[in-house]
């Protein structure tokens, strides 16, 4: 039964975000309070982009375990659904290699947030997000669109 202490550990960890991200909001209307008497205290205003990005982090964490624990239901309710592939017959036609112009490829810079497509090590394309880059060559991608809870993140 790991999997049911799993699953009270991730439910424990998003009531506590869930309880940490009111807190900050509480803590950005007192900033914002603060704020309206005195607008130009630099102090106050470093608090406020803080709590900001704190907000966010804490909101796209949050949004991050619920989107896997959902996945992980319904890999749980359709079990292999994700991993077997549909298998149709159509009519394949060989491809003539006179025929194809390969695209010159142009280098793209990436940084972190911005949209990417990849190749995932099951071979096909999938839609990401760059959320970390490591050296000049690799990057740490999330699935926009996860199919099942091992897409988490790269």
């Amino acid at each position: 039964m790991a999997g049911e202490g799993e699953e009270d550990e991730a439910a424990a960890i998003e009531l506590q975000l869930e309880q940490h991200l009111q807190e900050q909001r509480s803590s950005l209307e007192a900033v914002d309070e603060a704020l309206a008497a005195d607008a130009s205290n630099a102090d106050l205003l470093e608090v406020h982009e803080e709590l900001l990005g704190a907000i966010k982090d804490a909101e796209e964490a949050l949004l991050h375990l619920k989107r896997s624990r959902l996945v992980k239901q319904i890999d749980d309710i359709f079990p292999n659904q994700g991993s077997e592939s549909q298998e149709t017959e159509a009519d394949i036609e060989p491809l003539d290699q006179d025929d194809v112009e390969p695209e010159p490829l142009e280098p793209q810079e990436f940084s972190v947030g911005s949209k990417c497509r990849f190749r995932h090590n099951d071979g096909r394309w999938y839609n990401g997000c760059v959320i970390g880059l490591e050296g000049s060559s690799d990057a740490r991608v999330s699935f926009l669109t996860p199919t099942s809870e091992n897409m988490s993140v790269l």
